[in-house]
């Protein structure tokens, strides 16, 4: 595999590519390579290592180098199973696009999600962001990717991500890495005790952070402008920068902000107060007694001690889910003072332009993953299976399923499972997408909502306008063998226009009005680009009442 990676990199990147100039950062000088009046710079260090006694705590200035360091290979991915998720993902993806065996099998092998690779290519040691500007660039606008993968896979150095055309638009690309899963997110009361500020977890989001402190400091010398940054990102992407809009930590970081199928909304977790859910604290108790630590004095030593790879994983499965799996960004009075909810509702979240949306069929792709059809039908046997799924998924929420969620469910008529999967993204990703929405503007922070709707133009196609596949129209990188005509071409051209376009003005292309309660205008990018009120606008109403009842 090592040697297959050489390969493509070498094919990809090919030998003739020149040396930038060199560029002066705070921490020392740079040299990437410069690719068709591209400069790539991948691999560029914002922070310290977080290893030994750094592992939870917040990101520390990187020191200064001496000499001129090469940038020219991406940095190593954050610590994260190498097994499943998006591996998984990825393969219920390509059954779904109704892909043969030898071309999904090509496909995994390239590896454009990077879910195939050696464990060597992941590593404690990751805090790294990639720069990809466009040759002699001047006061260009920023834009800034988070990506996805549940707060616990994916890199910012996903060749998914690397493309050139951003730079097209005369817009410079920032990518970055953030500590992932367990030691990302994982909260203690020992930690707290030892934080100056009290508090434990949201290691990603400060990684993210101090990314961002890191652009504005230096992103001019790349020919950047730090008083133009637009921040965006897609699934946990998408949930950072809902997030990271509420906390006083990065006002003034960034300019504007796009969430792709993400908010923070339904997610959020205490510290230290249950609330509607488990505590960050009382879940990492639970993992620490999973490792066998003692809660005394030498419980953070001793936790440190344990090797990253072992904090990456559990084997069981359940426990896995509750103690890695579903902890991310943690409400702690700090980093974000305030209940995502809340913060979106209360005008909390920062005065800047805000674009938020969500694809059609989000679920067909992830329910697989979380309730394989098998279990499912196990779980939810009878003509009841919605009221049962409905408490398992609104956990530490109150109320009765909407009527509209109801009446939405029953005129799908399909099978018990793949209604599951399409009310299960409505509910993930609609709802809290329209809520978000709907408060921003009833605040009258200007806010702009989209819907995906294009599915793969093939009648082997099962999946729809599935999670994520808006990533392949935006970033232009299209899985080969997956079916796409001149209209994808074309639609990828208007969505990478709206975001550039978006990020340069603060203001959407076309005739893209602002969403208000009264006027609910999404753009919808389908087999047509239009602006309409969503066809299921009422289930979606529905399900921002619900959310704000809460």
């Amino acid at each position: 595999m090592k040697k297959l990676s050489l390969f493509l990199i070498i094919f990809f990147i090919g030998c003739s590519n020149a040396p930038t100039d060199v560029v002066a950062t705070s921490a020392g000088k740079l040299q990437g390579y410069e690719k068709n009046n591209t400069n790539y710079f991948l691999g560029i260090p914002f922070a310290e290592a977080p290893v030994g006694d750094l592992r939870w705590q917040a990101p520390k200035a990187i020191k200064n180098w001496d000499g001129v360091k090469i940038t020219q290979e991406v940095g190593p991915a954050c610590m994260q199973p190498t097994n499943v998720g998006n591996t998984a993902f990825l393969d219920f993806m390509l059954n779904g696009f109704g892909l043969a065996w030898y071309e999904k099998f090509i496909i995994n092998t390239l590896a454009l999600f990077g879910s195939t690779f050696e464990e060597s290519n992941f590593s404690e040691d990751c805090l790294f962001l990639n720069v990809i500007a466009p040759k002699n660039a001047k006061n260009l606008p920023v834009m800034f990717w988070i990506h996805g993968g549940a707060s616990r896979f994916g890199s910012g150095g996903d060749s998914i991500y690397l493309t050139s055309r951003f730079a097209e638009k005369d817009v410079i690309l920032v990518t970055v890495n953030y500590r992932l899963g367990s030691l990302g997110w994982f909260s203690h009361p020992a930690l707290s005790q030892e934080s100056e500020k009290g508090v434990s977890g949201n290691y990603g989001s400060l990684d993210m952070i101090a990314a961002l402190n890191w652009v504005k400091r230096n992103i001019n010398s790349f020919g950047g402008n730090p008083e133009n940054v637009t921040i965006f990102g897609e699934s946990a992407g998408g949930q950072a920068v809902g997030t990271l809009l509420s906390s006083p930590l990065s006002k003034g970081l960034f300019h504007k902000a796009i969430s792709q199928s993400g908010s923070g909304i339904l997610t959020s977790r205490s510290l230290k107060n249950g609330l509607q859910r488990r505590s960050a604290e009382s879940i990492g108790e639970e993992l620490s007694e999973y490792f066998g630590i003692k809660n005394d004095e030498n419980v953070l030593l001793n936790l440190r001690n344990i090797p990253a790879k072992d904090f990456m994983q559990i084997s069981n499965l359940e426990k896995d889910n509750e103690l890695i799996g579903s902890v991310a960004q943690v409400v702690d009075g700090y980093v974000f003072p305030n209940k995502f909810e809340e913060a979106f509702k209360n005008k909390s979240t920062h005065n800047i332009p805000y674009i938020t949306g969500f694809n059609a069929n989000e679920g067909t792709t992830l329910v697989p993953l979380i309730f394989p059809e098998k279990d499912f039908e196990l779980l939810f046997k009878d003509e009841t299976w919605l009221d049962e799924f409905w408490k398992i998924l609104m956990e530490g929420y109150e109320g009765e399923i909407p009527d509209a969620v109801e009446s939405y469910v029953t005129s799908m008529k399909l099978k018990k499972y793949d209604a599951a999967a399409q009310i299960w993204g409505d509910i993930w990703f609609g709802g809290p997408a329209y809520y978000s929405a709907q408060k921003r503007s009833d605040d009258d922070l200007e806010t702009y909502m989209y819907f995906f709707e294009r599915s793969v133009p093939s009648e082997r196609q099962t999946v729809g306008a599935t999670h994520a596949l808006e990533l392949s129209y935006l970033f232009g990188s299209f899985f080969p063998f997956v079916a796409r005509d001149a209209w994808d071409e074309e639609l990828s051209e208007i969505m990478l226009n709206d975001w550039t376009e978006f990020a340069k003005t603060g203001k959407p292309k076309g005739d893209w009005p602002k969403f208000s309660s009264a006027k609910p205008i999404v753009k919808i990018y389908g087999d047509s680009v239009y602006e309409a009120q969503l066809k299921e606008n009422k289930v979606f109403e529905a399900l921002a009442d619900y959310i704000d009842r809460n």
